[in-house]
């Protein structure tokens, strides 16, 4: 605002000025954030399965709180997350190659990643996005189906197979974290967004905010822009609450997918009994 006046803008038009940019930057959607097509699936399956052994694995799928500098004016609890912020959510769906393919905005923080995953576009839909046995993997807090396929949990954990295929599919899976990490290191906003939020026009423009962070990352991506992180730091804030029961047949496909793992992994010697 201090630019703004000494060249005689109003903070009015620096701030309209702002909305028509990533409002514009929204309509590169379509092109930048894009489902994969059979044959680009086709691909990140055949990379996922001759490097870490997960047979049909098309990307990874993580929820995200992007905290609020300023309590909403309007119905504040329902934007207080576990972390004990006030936060806005994102559930975002990135292939291996770190390219995110698919967001779902429009909750707040109080929302779960189970409950938000079931809003995704992919999620009522799959026949029109996975083919036979494609998949993808999530975290502990993640509605386990045939499509999405999660770690083991409690005593489910225990035996040695069972913790090998954990680390394993936690090596796949940690694109997600690198793609937060790039996300938050490119733009600050995203580490704490000082939009204030009093209405539903308030709440969709943050929507639109983050939306538009989303496809520059993809816009970076495609341009060779940016460092991949060597490393993401553990979250040791706990798991979430346990998420619904998974669905019918989940435990069959989890099953399959482990078998094929862990044969991976001995036939390359990285499991031993």
């Amino acid at each position: 605002m201090v630019i703004a006046n000494v060249f005689g803008i109003s903070p009015g038009s620096v701030v309209n000025c702002t909305k028509r940019f990533v409002r514009a930057v929204k309509k590169l959607t379509k092109d930048y954030v894009v489902w994969p097509s059979a044959q680009r699936r086709r691909e990140l399956a055949a990379y996922a399965w001759e490097t870490f052994g997960f047979r049909g694995c098309v990307g990874s799928v993580d929820g995200l709180q992007v905290p609020l500098t300023y309590a909403p004016r309007a119905q504040p609890w329902t934007f207080w997350d576990r972390h004990d912020r006030y936060s806005v959510h994102m559930l975002m769906v990135c292939e291996h190659m770190r390219n995110i393919i698919s967001v779902t905005l429009g909750f707040t923080g109080a929302a779960g990643d189970a409950l938000v995953q079931h809003y995704a576009d992919w999620s009522p839909s799959p026949g029109e996005h996975f083919s036979h046995l494609e998949h993808l993997l999530g975290d502990k807090g993640m509605h386990l189906t045939v499509w999405v396929m999660g770690p083991y949990k409690g005593y489910e954990a225990e035996t040695q197979a069972k913790k090998i295929f954990n680390w394993q599919l936690a090596r796949l899976r940690v694109v997600s974290e690198h793609v937060f990490v790039m996300l938050k290191g490119r733009w600050a906003s995203l580490h704490e967004l000082r939009l204030p939020i009093g209405c539903e026009r308030d709440f969709l423009w943050a929507m639109d905010w983050v939306l538009a962070c989303c496809v520059f990352q993809n816009v970076c991506n495609s341009m060779g822009d940016g460092d991949i992180p060597e490393s993401v730091p553990a979250d040791t804030t706990g798991d979430p609450a346990d998420p619904q029961p998974a669905e019918e047949g989940a435990d069959q496909s989890r099953m399959r997918v482990k078998q094929d793992v862990l044969t991976f992994m001995k036939a390359t010697g990285l499991y031993k009994y």
